[in-house]
């Protein structure tokens, strides 16, 4: 298998936790999908990452159905809840932490604009449901370490995008049980292969 990602990119970090967790051999190929670069362009018309194409060159886009795709054709037990009250709780918990990548990058693109062109108004209300999301993940999730599926990979990886990305914004403050379980999650070896350059 071949992974197209960028180092940066959080949807492409998710993809890449998960096939090391799983196991999975896979070829890295670094990309800038902003330029739109050639090779990325002829697997995956959006120009995105992450992409993965199979051995048998099916090529896939969007981090989630990478994931389901992965679960179907290469099916493991741990990265999967068992019985149908955990298989909801991670359903919800791993829309939580894909909602919270998605406002953490509209930030930062936000705030690439130039001042004069930013709405300050989008980039309120994205801090205030990132709050909110910390808030019911700091309540609501299990935070095992015990075990590490994909809900969880989800939320690790939302979790440390945020430290690299919006460092002002000091989460664990509010969010002790959910920090101590972060400092666990960043320290596999897994979330220690594919963090993002300093």
């Amino acid at each position: 298998m071949q992974l197209y990602l960028s180092p940066t990119s959080p949807f492409a970090r998710k993809v890449k936790v998960a096939l090391l967790e799983m196991d999975l051999p896979f070829e890295e190929i670094r990309v800038d999908p902003w330029a739109t670069p050639p090779a990325l362009a002829a697997v995956n018309p959006l120009s995105q990452v992450p992409t993965l194409v199979s051995d048998t060159g099916l090529a896939l886009g969007n981090s989630d159905t990478i994931l389901a795709w992965l679960m179907s054709t290469h099916p493991n037990p741990g990265l999967l809840p068992v019985t149908a009250p955990e298989h909801a709780s991670a359903l919800r918990h791993g829309a939580i932490a894909q909602g919270m990548l998605e406002a953490t990058v509209q930030i930062v693109l936000e705030r690439r604009r130039t001042p004069g062109q930013q709405s300050a108004a989008l980039i309120e209300r994205r801090k205030a449901s990132l709050q909110r999301s910390v808030a019911a993940l700091e309540h609501e999730f299990t935070a095992s370490r015990a075990t590490f599926p994909l809900d969880a990979i989800g939320v690790a990886v939302a979790l440390a995008y945020l430290d690299f990305r919006l460092p002002e914004y000091h989460w664990r403050k509010d969010a002790m049980r959910l920090s101590a379980w972060q400092i666990w999650a960043a320290a596999r070896a897994s979330m220690q292969a594919s963090a993002p350059p300093a």
